[in-house]
């Protein structure tokens, strides 16, 4: 009965952390759905978004994969994202419902081929505020990446970031006052920036899937996406480590549960065993005669 006990109590205590979420997954922050149809490393497109949803956890913000089908209805979504997407994902109508969605205070959140996706679309390439040349062909060169500082966006990323890619080339180039330059090479050509009026921001890197497991890049990204969201405050760390998501979580029960009752069962045998012994050496005990 006591083991029974036991393997309840272990139980319980397993499952406490499910049926009561941290604080990662109770907040409510920006909800950003991220679309990277067509692009042209796929390998990569997951590694972006699997890092971006442990930022997500960690900084209070919620990562949806979506297809360009779901911006047909944007009124939960906060920031929409562009991730290395291909040649002409949108319609007319999806380009329209982007359109509405941020002129009307909505975030636009574009990284690498994403500014090369729509060339037809005037109003996107007005907004992004460059116009990317042919997709790179040249090989892969280290480069270093500077921050100006003064921006929400830049804040803290004072060092000097090296990254590795097959960089995008601009003409003609973002420039005040339509466009506020955030980071650039040594040679001065722009490599992330914004809009100057509309939530709407580039960074040029993330082709290589070393660039989003840069710290810094990372840093960038998020903090571009809280103020694509509006948030005017600081990003609030929800905790040391990013919490796992429902998936794993449950994994770890079950792991503890298992791993808790194979225990139990072991005691609840030698504890069997125990009492058997005892029984026995009950049993070779002569009995006691009478008067002796």
């Amino acid at each position: 009965m006591r083991t029974l006990l036991r393997l309840c109590t272990i139980v319980a205590l397993a499952c406490a952390s499910s049926l009561f979420p941290s604080a990662a997954y109770a907040a409510e922050g920006p909800q950003v759905l991220v679309i990277s149809t067509g692009n042209a490393m796929q390998d990569v497109a997951d590694y972006a978004v699997e890092r971006l949803e442990m930022e997500a956890r960690r900084w209070n913000f919620t990562i949806i994969e979506g297809t360009p089908d779901d911006l047909a209805d944007l009124d939960a979504i906060d920031v929409v994202m562009f991730l290395n997407t291909g040649a002409d994902p949108l319609d007319e109508a999806q380009q329209a419902a982007v359109e509405t969605f941020v002129e009307g205070g909505g975030g636009l959140i574009a990284t690498n081929s994403a500014a090369a996706s729509e060339p037809d679309w005037a109003w996107y390439q007005e907004s992004l505020g460059g116009t990317a040349l042919t997709p790179p062909t040249e090989p892969k060169t280290e480069e270093a990446i500077s921050f100006n500082a003064g921006s929400q966006i830049t804040e803290g990323l004072d060092e000097e970031l090296k990254l590795t890619e097959r960089w995008y080339y601009f003409d003609p180039e973002p420039a005040q006052p339509a466009s506020t330059v955030l980071a650039e090479m040594d040679s001065g050509d722009p490599v992330a920036w914004n809009n100057a009026d509309l939530r709407v921001f580039y960074a040029s890197p993330g082709g290589e899937g070393k660039t989003w497991g840069d710290r810094d890049f990372l840093q960038l990204i998020r903090q571009a996406i809280w103020w694509g969201a509006g948030e005017e405050g600081a990003l609030m760390q929800n905790s040391d480590d990013a919490a796992p998501a429902w998936p794993y979580t449950l994994t770890f029960v079950l792991f503890v549960v298992a791993v808790a009752g194979g225990g139990s069962i072991a005691v609840w045998r030698l504890d069997r065993a125990e009492a058997a012994k005892e029984a026995a050496a009950g049993d070779d005990v002569p009995p006691v005669k009478a008067g002796v």
